[in-house]
């Protein structure tokens, strides 16, 4: 194992699966053998609505190498891709690719409303934020938690409990939407989260 496939496996954070996958089938030409398939069945009782599909298809790939090396492959095209200007990103602008650097947190948002003359919570959220950017600013993270390396997805639910911070430098490679929550927080989806380390900084040209 070379010392960059270990540096990559020891820093992962977060990686989707299906983005690496597409991008390691444009490096390569080799399309993996693939399944569709089509599960078919009503609900009881259910009728079918004007312009809804009522069969759905799922796309199965099955490839000879794992998710991780598939990310070694795509490694030096992806090191190579530019960064977001957060500030600079504009509302109804088309969806935009790119690194940024930060502080991956955890968050929590509680909705309260008054009974009796009492705060009561009526209902409440959590997810993952990169903090740390330029003027200040957050960005809200739509994750999916079989992306995060083992352990990291276990986090939101101990902001109930037992986490009192948490705040990890990364590098994360994403697709910025031009959405934004009540507090003027853009909203993106990580493609591939990794710690902010020397041996990989020194990689990622548009974070030097």
């Amino acid at each position: 194992m070379s010392t960059l496939h270990q540096s990559l496996l020891d820093s992962l954070v977060y990686l989707d699966k299906d983005f690496v996958a597409d991008r390691y089938e444009l490096a390569t030409g080799e399309p993996a053998p693939t399944t569709i398939t089509r599960p078919q069945g009503k609900k009881s009782g259910a009728n079918t609505l004007p312009f809804s599909a009522e069969v759905s298809a799922r796309e199965m790939r099955s490839f000879d190498v794992s998710s991780s090396r598939m990310l070694m492959e795509i490694w030096p095209d992806l090191t190579e891709q530019p960064a977001v200007n957060v500030s600079e990103y504009a509302e109804r602008s088309m969806s935009e690719f790119g690194w940024v650097q930060g502080h991956l947190s955890t968050f929590q948002v509680r909705s309260k409303s008054q009974r009796d003359g009492q705060d009561v919570v009526t209902a409440q959220s959590s997810h993952f934020q990169l903090r740390g950017l330029e003027h200040g600013r957050y960005i809200d993270l739509i994750t999916t938690p079989d992306y995060f390396a083992s352990g990291f997805n276990a986090l939101l639910p101990l902001q109930m409990t037992l986490l009192a911070k948490f705040a990890l430098p990364v590098c994360m490679y994403m697709r910025l939407l031009p959405a934004k929550d009540h507090a003027e927080n853009w909203i993106a989806v990580p493609l591939v989260i990794v710690e902010s380390r020397p041996a990989l900084l020194r990689d990622i040209q548009a974070l030097l």
